[in-house]
């Protein structure tokens, strides 16, 4: 079945109405007709089966069938990714997105090749995101942040109840080490760096900003590889995988 996003706005008595980006998928593109039934999801965990009752330009009417309520995820994971180079940030969106995580905030940290921040590429993030979510079930949106700088994610580290810097040059420290399974924990915020690595002062400032630098083993994973994998296993040693994906 067809999944689109609906603005929580439109839904009522029953009814909604999608408009946008998505009536022209469904009306221009897809042709979907009259009587086709569709899912909606709104963003924030409410999924709708739905059919569609009338299309027009720019327009589409549909009948609510039936509404459901996704639970959520044991732990709040968000990740901080510093700016990598060509097309790997709109991997990492995407997958960050079907992995569950909460929120992701792109950074500028000192061996970022890329320093600029460019709204654009925000737009174009926000999108990836959207399409992920549409073609992985995922029922909420995570959000991505605008572009900041490192010192000012460490400030916002504060509101997170854990705080993981992961960094190639840390020797004993372990996620297993840090995370032991089942212990609840309601938030967590983790760092990977760019392509050539987090410095010593950075991880200096992070410490004393309260976060505690980890390992992802020996080897020696691209920036890309150590977000998604690092996520991966975050996910699991929260107890995320355990429960409905957001």
């Amino acid at each position: 079945m067809r999944r689109f996003f609906i603005d929580p706005a439109t839904v009522g008595d029953a009814k909604a109405t999608i408009t946008g980006d998505e009536a022209h998928h469904i009306c221009d593109v897809l042709r979907l007709k009259p009587g086709t039934d569709v899912e909606l999801f709104d963003g924030n965990g409410n999924i709708h089966q739905a059919r569609i009752q009338q299309t027009g330009k720019g327009r589409v009417e549909v009948a609510i069938l039936a509404t459901r309520t996704a639970t959520g995820s044991a732990t709040r994971l968000a990740i901080g990714v510093a700016l990598l180079t060509g097309k790997k940030m709109d991997l990492v969106m995407q997958k960050a997105t079907e992995l569950g995580v909460d929120t992701i905030y792109p950074f500028v940290s000192r061996h970022c090749s890329i320093k600029e921040k460019n709204a654009n590429k925000e737009d174009r993030w926000q999108r990836i995101i959207m399409e992920a979510c549409k073609q992985c079930n995922r029922p909420t949106v995570p959000k991505c942040a605008p572009v900041c700088d490192l010192a000012d994610l460490l400030a916002t580290g504060a509101t997170y109840a854990e705080r993981i810097i992961f960094w190639e040059q840390e020797r004993s420290r372990t996620l297993h080490d840090l995370l032991p399974a089942a212990t609840p924990r309601p938030s967590a915020l983790a760092l990977f760096g760019p392509e050539g690595g987090f410095n010593s002062e950075e991880i200096s400032h992070a410490v004393a900003a309260g976060f505690t630098p980890v390992s992802l083993g020996s080897r020696i994973l691209r920036a890309e590889t150590a977000v998604i994998g690092g996520s991966a296993i975050l996910q699991f040693l929260l107890g995320n995988l355990n429960t409905t994906p957001r």
